[in-house]
């Protein structure tokens, strides 16, 4: 997942370190803590497996490590877009990744992309309407059972929105 954003913003440009850390800060928010720690470590790792250049450059009198893509970095970066996106905690963040880095990608890619969001976004749907219907099998209280069922709801609009907002972006492929 961080593989694909980092080279998706070293397809646009070459940037430092510190750079790249405030833009993928900006993009995840304050949920998660984007660390030094993190990115410098990918950015070796990176490096050694030739998909970006690393060089040390000063500016205003510090010493900076500046990321260039590789050409086999942008093959493994067209290869990241084209994989199917993991079921796992990162999902929404890593479907977020692909879809800003559309401009790199041609139309058909795009579609493919937004194809397998909806597909996604229809199995939760469906996950969340056999979430309610087990829920009512389940014995807890029914102030639980209230609450549970108004969280399902909030889930199946957001889900229902995001439906409608990739519908809209399937048309315009």
């Amino acid at each position: 997942m961080y593989d694909l954003f980092v080279l998706g913003q070293l397809m646009d440009e070459s940037m430092s370190g510190y750079l790249m850390r405030q833009i993928l800060q900006q993009i995840v928010g304050r949920q998660r803590k984007i660390s030094f720690g993190m990115i410098y470590p990918l950015f070796k790792r990176l490096n050694e497996a030739g998909y970006i250049t690393l060089k040390k450059e000063k500016d205003s009198g510090h010493k900076q490590k500046i990321a260039t893509i590789t050409n086999s970095g942008r093959e493994r970066f067209l290869e990241l877009m084209q994989q199917a996106v993991p079921l796992n905690p990162n999902v929404e963040f890593t479907y977020s990744v692909k879809f800003r880095n559309f401009h790199q990608v041609d139309p058909s890619v795009q579609s493919q992309i937004l194809t397998d969001y909806q597909n996604y976004l229809l199995d939760n749907q469906r996950l969340l309407k056999q979430q309610g219907t087990d829920l009512a099998k389940t014995k807890i209280s029914s102030e639980d059972l209230d609450n549970a069922r108004w969280v399902i709801s909030l889930e199946q609009v957001k889900t229902k929105a995001a439906l409608d907002w990739v519908s809209q972006a399937l048309k315009k492929r």
